[in-house]
């Protein structure tokens, strides 16, 4: 486990970049839909915890958790349209705790189409924060 926001947060990236590669590998196969759906899963494990380690470290909010990270996140402006991140928690939970290939289906395009978007968007905006 990372010691500090920064060891986080680049742990994060690297989950985010490699994610980012079996997206852009994807063959549309049960197999790489798998694989796609469980870095997801990862990644967004990875972001939300750096996420409350900034908010831990430099806002003082003792909240844990990730619906109450991303809610802080959005209060503090860390984030810009906490719905998103919302929309990604409750993928990730769905994953987590159910598995029905069309549920599965629908999140592998959300990840695709939508989620990797939402956390490019994040690591450019968070990256002048931490730097």
């Amino acid at each position: 486990m990372p010691n500090n926001l920064k060891e986080s947060y680049e742990t994060f990236k690297k989950a985010y970049e490699k994610l980012k590669e079996f997206i852009e590998t994807d063959n549309q196969s049960e197999k790489d839909r798998a694989a796609i759906i469980h870095a997801y899963e990862y990644t967004f494990e990875l972001f939300w915890k750096a996420l409350q380690r900034y908010l831990q470290d430099f806002e003082t909010v003792s909240e844990t958790g990730p619906g109450a990270t991303i809610r802080n996140a959005f209060q503090f402006g860390l984030i810009d349209d906490g719905q998103d991140y919302m929309d990604m928690l409750r993928d990730r939970n769905l994953i987590a705790h159910t598995y029905k290939e069309n549920i599965s289906i629908d999140i592998h395009d959300r990840i695709v189409n939508t989620h990797i978007n939402t956390l490019e968007a994040f690591i450019k905006e968070f990256d002048k924060k931490i730097i």
